[in-house]
């Protein structure tokens, strides 16, 4: 069993020119090939893996942060050729009606590119810089993207405590927006387009209150975050039973003590792209493996225009959306 995971799924829109999504057609044609190549896994047949049979083979279709894509264009895709797939969505937009802080830094880099919103940070918030030599050291450097997007990206999703990110970030996103500030509805689900894809056998879970990775959490604020978003979906929808995703793929121990604490069946993570095999019981069902779409063909990232200042800039998953 395949699971593959994604993120951004859209058509070409405007406003946003240097922001990295799997175009629709790509993605249609990737459900082509992986119909063609290996088939797909059924929601039958994953219910029966989570009882106890063998893991069926096949692609397991998954869909991180609860985005509004997945309701406008994923789920038809979807339904058109009678494929399930598995969405992960984050509690705090729609208990709180917030943005989350990943999705502002997406939203920042998709409207001015990278090397501008450095350049704004530079003058008016240049203490939460670091210096020369720390720059250099990143969680991108594997990303073909440019130095100043990989940056900025590591500095709002790595270095800096809410304290200190969340009024430079909410600063930077002004900036980016003065004309049109953008909306949560605009990005994410709501609860009746999230019992939308229940209602359409779709499987729904938890992934975090606020899309925070477990290293820059202690156990109770990750305690909190597991727990907020598991009984938001379990009392929202009823379907814990779909398991849990991680933010960012990032796990601990008290991750999964919590998890198999709240009897939640299994969790997904990041891993090497290793395929998930055999009986659940002998796997490490709370640190699941999944591959990522843009290591398949038509799996690429595409922008909305050619970015202007990053030459070359193309993606890996992180850029879809992962961090």
């Amino acid at each position: 069993m395949k699971a593959v995971m994604y993120h951004y799924v859209r058509p070409a829109g405007p406003g946003l020119p240097y922001f990295p999504y799997l175009s629709l057609a790509d993605f249609e044609r990737q459900l082509d090939i992986f119909g063609r190549d290996y088939g797909f896994v059924s929601r039958r047949a994953f219910l029966d893996w989570l009882e106890g049979a063998p893991a069926p083979e096949g692609v397991l279709l998954t869909f991180d942060d609860g985005l509004r894509d997945h309701i406008d264009y994923v789920l038809p895709a979807l339904l058109r050729r009678d494929l399930f797939g598995l969405f992960y969505l984050c509690s705090a937009p729609l208990v709180e009606g917030v943005l989350l802080d990943v999705h502002k830094v997406h939203l920042i880099l998709g409207r001015i590119g990278g090397p501008a919103a450095l350049a704004w940070l530079e003058r008016n918030s240049s203490e939460i810089l670091p210096g020369a030599e720390l720059r250099r050291q990143t969680h991108y450097a594997a990303q073909k993207a440019d130095p100043a997007t990989k940056l900025i990206k590591d500095i709002f999703n790595w270095r800096l405590t809410p304290e200190v990110r969340g009024p430079a970030l909410d600063r930077l996103l002004r900036y980016a927006f003065s004309d049109s500030p953008p909306r949560v509805s605009d990005i994410y689900l709501g609860a009746a387009e999230a019992r939308a894809l229940v209602d359409a056998g779709m499987g729904v879970g938890p992934h975090g209150h606020r899309h925070l990775p477990a290293s820059q959490l202690t156990p109770p604020e990750e305690s909190f975050e597991i727990e907020t978003s598991s009984r938001f979906v379990d009392e929202v929808l009823s379907t814990l039973g779909w398991g849990y995703c991680y933010p960012h793929g990032m796990f601990s121990q008290t991750s999964q003590d919590i998890l198999e604490k709240a009897g939640c069946p299994f969790a997904l993570a990041i891993g090497d792209g290793a395929d998930i095999e055999g009986l659940i019981r002998n796997t490490p069902r709370y640190s699941l493996p999944r591959h990522n779409c843009s290591a398949f063909p038509s799996g690429q990232v595409s922008f909305e225009l050619p970015p202007v200042h990053s030459a070359g800039m193309t993606s890996t998953g992180k850029e879809l959306g992962i961090a």
